[in-house]
């Protein structure tokens, strides 16, 4: 009914470790804060970002390890990770790549879509309507259900236009242009795009061991790469959910040059 959902095989090594190191990352925050939820966080945030990293490049694993990694970069000015945001890009860009080998369904639509419109409301943040419907777009030329995806994403577009102009839903944030951060956010999904391009002709299997079409997955990283911009600009993410979303982007990058590197 709901083909978003993956499972996570403990007796693949690469998932065993990945639950094990998130596990060590719950008890290392646990110590250094003080407080278990402080951990739990730290350690949900470093699993969503290898699991991020995964849908961005399914060819490699050791790309999501580095990216998590990364991501406890967060421990330099820890705050609050917004876990839904994140959870409703990860299901995104499985909707887009069909990696889970299932085709998508009026359910898996329905629910996106109401998923959509409650982050919407409740952040007040028209962004994630319009990210919406580009994925929308993006399953109507890759995948199945095209009908079902083209009024989802009108749906979703009239929306989008209703909260931006009459309930000022798209306020954008000043940027610092002097910061190395604020310019990081920037330039790391736009120049990612080119590796990104590079590893479009690796093949890809789905869950069932199918090939994946390479234009899902380009298509995946480029909604990925638009959303990271978006909530940067027009939302009030904090700054260990700015560092999920960069460490996802960089470690897929660092593995691209060092594997180039060794060849």
């Amino acid at each position: 009914m709901f083909t978003l959902a993956r499972k996570i095989d403990l007796r693949y090594k690469p998932n065993l470790m990945i639950v094990l190191l998130s596990l060590l990352a719950v008890a290392a925050g646990w110590l250094f804060f003080g407080e278990l939820q402080s951990g739990i966080s730290l350690g949900g945030g470093f699993f969503l970002t290898w699991a991020l990293t995964r849908e961005l490049d399914p060819a490699h694993d050791y790309s999501a390890y580095l990216a998590a990694f990364l991501s406890l970069s967060m421990l330099f000015d820890f705050e609050s990770i917004h876990f839904l945001s994140t959870l409703w890009l990860l299901l995104q860009l499985r909707a887009v790549t069909g990696i889970s080998g299932k085709d998508l369904t009026l359910f898996d639509l329905v629910s996106l879509f109401g998923f959509t419109v409650y982050l919407s409301v409740t952040d007040e943040n028209s962004s994630y309507l319009f990210l919406f419907a580009l994925a929308m777009m993006f399953i109507r030329q890759t995948r199945t259900k095209p009908k079902a995806a083209r009024i989802a994403g009108i749906l979703a577009f009239i929306l989008f236009i209703v909260q931006s102009t009459w309930m000022d839903g798209l306020s954008f944030n000043p940027v610092n242009f002097l910061n190395l951060f604020d310019l990081l956010m920037i330039a790391g999904p736009c120049s990612s795009l080119i590796v990104f391009r590079s590893l479009s002709p690796i093949k890809v299997e789905d869950d069932k061991g199918n090939s994946v079409a390479q234009s899902r997955i380009f298509a995946s990283q480029l909604l990925y790469n638009m959303a990271v911009l978006l909530l940067f600009f027009f939302s009030d993410i904090s700054f260990s959910d700015q560092m999920i979303y960069l460490s996802a982007v960089i470690g897929v990058v660092l593995h691209f040059i060092i594997i180039k590197s060794k060849n």
